[in-house]
């Protein structure tokens, strides 16, 4: 990127690291106090919600569905081997999935309210707080009626005896009540009923009673049930309810799972009903049909004279009965299924569940008439909540006509089958029949009747122990459910915990300081440390100087035992290494903008140099906001610019600083309106070769190089460019101008001064310890004990 005001290059040299996470831990070390604080404020807050907040518990409760047996039957309770193995499929199979759904379904959920009255609540004024009492109320309203209210109706109640009083604060009314009262209101009516076994002596004691909607209540119960299986491989439901009120969600959760089972109770006696209702009627018609056919034979018998039958036709009869038999049996199945077909195919049961009579035992016949039955179960509950028109009962009246397809073509499959078996059997009969021939008409006659009656009669005793297994497996029909753990509440409430809330204010109290210090460090922008500078240049840092905790300007000579003088000190031996020849003499001090103390800086190390015995010029060639004249308190009557734009001498504008012997000073001189003119004449270099004969270091203030390029013209002069960062000042991406000017080799040397470095909380000054008093001797000291440069270490420092 190229800076628009003094035309380098800002590319940094190495990536930048925004958040130092080390800086970040010693701000939080630092910052102890901000956690304390934050921990202590959110524990009082915690302790606060316990005490007045009511407890919330969980009230849990387990149901085992059972469903179906190893054997591939439904239990019901009844004996297998008698009457289920007709009966099979009077019980509908249960889907855990289906349960789940089912036992919290609207229709359950909202008899379980009405049944209970828990749109009705009950509150009392205890020793820290407002909660409900639930049955530890002295009084109870019985609700007759209720219209379909938007608002609860909320009374303040006061028992005085046997009479109450009830405040309504919304529509500012009251009115008292006597137990056994019943009450006609605008939104209904209800009776007042007194607790038996709660008695209140205080009047003034507070209470209250809230009256919700049945809508309001029940939808509010089905998203507090939760119902789940705790795997795939077990039928176990879990039921749960939450809240501040055990004792009523036990209640609540006892009176569903009931409901629960009874409807599948119901469910399964309904199937058995339209079974019995069936039989009966098929009883009735073959009965009068068997009376007949009994007269018939008794009126041949009277009229032919006829006892018993002959022996010579024992044998033929034998075999032909074996057939009669075979032709009754299969005749009985046709006419079974006939009927079933009939009612099957008649418009006014395709609402009814199909009778379980068949004689089919196929297994693909039976799961579909169990399908159907099931589907037919499932259309008559939903049109308790809904009409025939809502679209999921149009999607069941799809299923079951494709159903009842089904089981038409399975019949007509079947029947098929018996009359292909019957014309066999008609076959063998005929052949029997030819035996017969010599047997007397009467008898043959006599035989007829009696094929007839074993017909009817077969079929008559079939529907008559079908029907007595019915009504047996009716009386002895259990849900497959079973209840495992009864609805109780836990032994501790889950909210308020104090545990929790311990570990919750602990957490947050850690959590919320450290992401305000983190956030702090990461919106940061400016230069924290000297690590900063290292990740962002490749330009060594020279010193570091600490914080000024005065108003003074020049420390080293005001107060020379200062640790920031001992810093100077130490960045002159610094520079006294970056500046070994005797020829490199020119130093300059910029910085990328006003107020990063680079006047500070120039003033004190040349202090400093002074100190030590050596011959030095300060220069103050920031002409745009000159300030060091004022500092040593040197008048500006004459300077560099008017030694540039006059004929004056160089020993002419050259004045004592009055500081230190060795010290002088040249002042800027008449300000002009374009210092950088006055920086690019001749007369500038000719000043420079001059200064150098006659001092040992020249040290220069100018303008910051990131506003303006006065510092970039002087380049050619300088021997070193000291670049002032000042902490909490200098933008990071202002340190990228150091790395450009070192790329472009702008200056023959660049070093970085660290300036006004205030201590970091928990690390001291940027990461590093206080500089003691002694430190530079002992750095004297160090590179005094380097083979070959001791004498110089020792003449440097003299």
């Amino acid at each position: 990127m190229q800076d628009s005001n003094n035309g380098f290059a800002t590319n940094n040299a190495r990536p930048q690291r925004d958040v130092d996470i080390n800086f970040i831990v010693a701000k939080v070390l630092g910052n102890w106090y901000w956690y304390v604080a934050s921990v202590g404020l959110l524990l009082i807050a915690g302790i606060l919600i316990a005490v007045f907040t009511s407890p919330r518990y969980t009230v849990k409760g387990r149901v085992l569905v059972t469903g179906y047996n190893s054997q591939g039957k439904a239990v019901t309770g009844t004996d297998e081997s008698t009457i289920l193995k007709e009966l099979g499929m009077f019980s509908v199979p249960n889907s855990v999935s289906n349960e789940l759904e089912i036992i919290h379904s609207r229709t359950l959920v909202e008899k379980t309210v009405r049944d209970l009255q828990l749109n009705v609540t009950y509150w009392g004024q205890g020793d820290i707080r407002y909660e409900e009492i639930y049955k530890n109320s002295p009084y109870f309203i019985k609700l007759l009626s209720l219209k379909n209210i938007t608002d609860p109706i909320e009374y303040d109640v006061r028992v005085d005896g046997d009479t109450l009083k009830f405040e309504d604060e919304n529509s500012d009314t009251s009115f008292k009540a006597s137990f056994g009262d019943t009450l006609y209101l605008n939104y209904g009516s209800w009776v007042l009923v007194r607790n038996n076994y709660v008695t209140e002596a205080n009047p003034k004691h507070q209470l209250g009673v809230v009256i919700n909607s049945y809508n309001a209540s029940i939808y509010a119960y089905m998203d507090a049930i939760e119902a789940m299986t705790t795997n795939d491989y077990v039928n176990i439901i879990d039921l749960s309810i939450s809240g501040p009120t055990p004792e009523r969600n036990e209640d609540m959760l006892k009176h569903l799972i009931s409901l629960y089972i009874q409807a599948d109770v119901n469910d399964q006696n309904r199937i058995a009903d339209s079974t019995i209702t069936f039989i009966d009627a098929r009883l009735a018609r073959v009965s009068r049909e068997l009376s007949g056919i009994d007269k018939n034979i008794e009126s041949f018998k009277k009229r032919n004279k006829l006892t018993d039958l002959t022996n010579d036709a024992q044998q033929v009869l034998q075999n032909n009965n074996t057939v009669t038999q075979s032709l009754a049996d299969k005749e009985v199945q046709l006419q079974v299924v006939s009927d079933l077909e009939a009612y099957l195919q008649d418009e006014h049961n395709n609402t009814r569940v199909m009778p379980t009579t068949a004689p089919i035992k196929d297994p693909a016949f039976v799961e579909t008439l169990d399908k159907y039955n099931s589907l037919q179960l499932q259309r008559q509950t939903q049109l308790q909540t809904s009409t025939e028109v809502n679209p999921n009962v149009k999607s069941l009246d799809i299923q079951l006509r494709q159903l009842r397809g089904d089981l038409l073509n399975m019949m007509r499959t079947y029947k098929q089958g018996i009359s292909t078996e019957q014309k066999d059997l008609q076959s063998r009969s005929m052949e029997v029949t030819g035996l017969l021939e010599k047997v007397p008409t009467q008898q043959r006659m006599f035989l007829d009747f009696t094929r007839r009656q074993n017909v009817v009669q077969s079929l008559y005793l079939y529907l008559l122990q079908t029907r007595e297994q019915t009504a047996v497996s009716k009386s002895n029909n259990i849900a497959p459910i079973r209840v495992i753990d009864e609805p109780i509440r836990g032994p501790l409430p889950y909210f308020p915990n104090m545990i929790l809330i311990i570990a919750v204010a602990v957490f947050l109290g850690i959590l919320i300081p450290s992401v305000i210090i983190f956030m702090r460090e990461l919106l940061n922008t400016r230069i924290r440390s000297a690590d900063d500078i290292s990740n962002l240049t490749d330009v060594p840092l020279l010193a570091k100087i600490n914080h000024n905790r005065s108003a003074r300007h020049t420390l080293v000579f005001k107060d020379p035992g200062n640790e920031i003088a001992e810093q100077f000190r130490a960045m002159r031996t610094n520079l006294l290494f970056r500046l070994p020849e005797t020829s490199e003499k020119v130093i300059v001090t910029s910085s990328s903008m006003e107020n990063e103390g680079k006047t500070f800086i120039a003033v004190n190390l040349a202090c400093s140099l002074a100190a030590s015995g050596r011959k030095v010029l300060l220069m103050e060639m920031d002409l745009r906001n000159p300030s060091i004249y004022s500092i040593l308190k040197i008048g500006n009557s004459i300077g560099f610019s008017d030694y540039i734009l006059s004929d004056i001498r160089t020993t002419d504008i050259i004045r004592p600083s009055g500081i230190y012997p060795d010290l002088y000073f040249i002042s800027p001189g008449l300000l002009s309106s374009n210092p950088a003119d006055l920086l690019t004449r001749n007369k500038v270099q000719q000043l420079f070769n001059e200064l150098r004969k006659e001092f040992e270091f020249i040290i220069v203030d100018c303008s910051p190089v990131g506003i303006v390029t006065d510092a970039l013209v002087l380049s050619r002069y300088t021997d070193l460019l000291l670049y002032v960062v000042r902490q909490r000042i200098t933008y990071k991406k202002q340190v990228n101008i150091i790395q450009a000017l070192a790329n472009e080799k702008r200056f023959k040397k660049i070093d970085v001064v660290f300036n006004d470095i205030k201590p970091i909380p928990g690390y001291g000054y940027g990461y590093t310890n206080k500089l003691k008093y002694g430190h530079y001797k002992q750095n004297v000291a160090f590179y005094k004990k380097i083979p070959g440069i001791g004498k110089v270490i020792e003449k440097l420092t003299k």
